[in-house]
Formats: C-alpha cells, structure tokens, sequence
C-alpha cells in the first residue's frame, strides 16, 4: 500500500513522451472540455482501460457462473453512471473512449444543462461552491454524475446566481430597463423592413418603367420598318 504521507499515482502517463497525433488530440480534449491539465485526460483513459481489461478477462470466461454475476455488475454500473444504455453488453465497453468519462464529469454536465456561459466558468463556479448536487454544495468539477444525479444539479442554495439578473449568470439581464430596450430594438428591426419593403417596391417600379420603354421603342421600330417596306412596294 505504501505510506501515506507519499500516495501512489491512480493513473499511467504516455509511454512516450513526444507523440505529435496524441499531443494534438489531448489539446483539443482540454479545450473541448475545459480541463485544467493533461492528467485528468490520463485518468480517463486509465480507467476506461481497466474496464476494457476487466470486459476481455469476462468474454474469456463466458460459460463461467461468477463470470456472468460480475459481467451484469458492470453493465450495471456503466449504464447508472450514464457511460452505456440499457441493453449494452460486453462489445461496447471495449467500445469506450475517455470521451465517455469526461461527458460525466460534473463540469461538463454543469456546461450541458445551461448553467454556465462556457465549460471553463463552469469549473470556475463549481470551485467557489455556487453548484450542488442533490442540494449539497460540491467543489470538485471531476466529479463523475450519475444519472439520478444529473437531474438534481442546481446552483447552492446560498449562491447569487439564483437571482435572474445576475450578470454572470447565462442569458441575464443586464439592468432593469431590458425591457424598454427590447421594445426599442423591434421598433428599429420594424422601421428596417418597411424601408426594404419600400425599395423593393421602387425596384419593382423602376423595372415595370424599363420594360414599358423597351416595348414602345420595339414598337416604334416595327412601324418604321413597316412603313419602309411599304414605300419599297410603291
């Protein structure tokens, strides 16, 4: 076990240090989801391989009574954290990505349900305690939400972000006369299409007026040569 005062790591690191492909792809990771380092991203793909390794040792030894208990264990413990659904079975655990844990991280699930701008004021709201779960204020943003979970994460009871024009707060209002400025703002989108309705119907005018001139001068033309061809005749 070790000494306390020194824990071991619960995660492995790259083997090699200088991959280009898996640099790229951790850096996307850590912008899509807002993660403060590299390590988080390793101890998804660390749990996610323990699982891959525990579904393997269970294909190998299928007919096996203590086998299948353990299998339906998992399966049930995958779809409770939402990583799987209901009828999955041991193919799609091999399936899964650290992308699977990092959806159920409690700061992303903060960012999914409306409750931050962006995913990293989400981790910043979750470390200054404005987020609980199932009425309990948590600070740990890689909190894994279980399904039962999912549906009771609010802002703290004690939190100011429960007041609707908190400016912090998405799609607040910023002061008290929104709603003035809301009704200015249709009036302005109403005065722009009556002045594009106006200058189609000039469009429409000016187009009507060419036409006509172009068929009196069609017109004038085919008496001219009317008139012409009728002298030649004479």
């Amino acid at each position: 076990m070790g000494d306390p005062k020194f824990p071991t790591k619960h995660y492995d690191t790259p083997s090699h240090p200088w991959q280009k492909v898996r640099i790229e792809e951790e850096r996307a990771m850590i912008h899509q989801y807002g993660l403060k380092n590299k390590r988080e991203i390793w101890k998804a793909s660390t749990k996610v391989r323990e699982m891959r390794r525990q579904a393997r040792k269970l294909t190998a030894k299928a007919n096996d009574s203590q086998s299948q208990k353990e299998k339906g264990l998992l399966l049930a413990k995958l779809n409770r954290l939402g990583m799987l659904e209901q009828d999955s079975a041991l193919e799609d655990v091999l399936r899964m990505t650290p992308e699977n844990i990092l959806d159920r991280r409690l700061q992303t699930q903060v960012y999914l349900q409306g409750l931050s701008s962006t995913v990293k004021q989400a981790r910043q709201l979750i470390v200054h305690g404005h987020i609980s779960v199932e009425g309990a204020v948590t600070r740990v943003p890689g909190m894994v939400v279980t399904k039962l979970q999912e549906k009771n994460i609010s802002y703290s009871p004690d939190s100011g972000l429960n007041s609707d024009l908190h400016p912090v707060r998405p799609g607040a209002k910023d002061t008290y006369s929104d709603d003035s400025n809301s009704e200015t703002e249709e009036t302005i989108v109403e005065e722009e299409e009556s002045e594009m309705i106006k200058k189609d119907e000039t469009k429409e005018d000016i187009s009507k007026v060419a036409e006509t001139e172009s068929n009196d001068v069609g017109e004038k033309a085919t008496k001219e040569e009317t008139t012409k061809k009728s002298g030649d005749e004479k």
